[in-house]
């Protein structure tokens, strides 16, 4: 049985282009409304280390959320979700709730079947159009076994290839 193991720069490769885009321009945007605007129109505002230090935490903040919402949209699209129904959902529930929503109700990846390619989730143990053992089992004891065993190592029957 193969496992399929994610690391954070491989999941962070599935955020869309077109996110990080939307993501540096609203950074940019932020940039401007703070260090620009409310000093020219505002009259009463804080002094400039605060403008610069605040612009650029909310800068960053709003950046994060963008990327976030584009790594929902692609994520639920990799794993068989609705993804327009999380994306809004992610963007309009308050207070991060939809994020967590999201992470805590979101299907297991989609993986395909060697033998069909049909779309299968990752807990399957037979594809269910081919029969293909995703995980084989020893015909003595009913036990999952590796692909390479020649002898089962729970109960020492040898093992059927086929």
């Amino acid at each position: 049985m193969s496992y399929y193991r994610t690391t954070f720069r491989s999941e962070l490769a599935i955020i869309p282009a077109i996110a990080s885009v939307i993501a540096a321009i609203g950074f940019v945007l932020v940039q401007i409304a703070l260090l620009v605007l409310v000093p020219r129109y505002v009259a009463d505002h804080p002094p400039m280390p605060a403008m610069v230090a605040i612009s650029i935490f909310g800068g960053i903040f709003l950046a994060i959320v963008i990327l976030m919402v584009g790594y929902v949209n692609a994520d639920s699209k990799r794993r068989g979700m609705n993804a327009l129904l999380w994306t809004l959902l992610v963007i309009f529930i308050p207070k991060a709730l939809g994020f967590l929503a999201y992470f805590l109700l979101r299907k297991p990846l989609v993986i395909g079947c060697p033998r069909c390619s049909t779309p299968i989730g990752s807990d399957f143990r037979f594809c269910p159009k081919c029969g293909y053992a995703m995980t084989p089992t020893c015909q003595a004891c009913g036990r999952s076994i590796s692909r390479d065993y020649n002898l089962c190592p729970y109960c020492g029957k040898p093992v059927q290839k086929g």
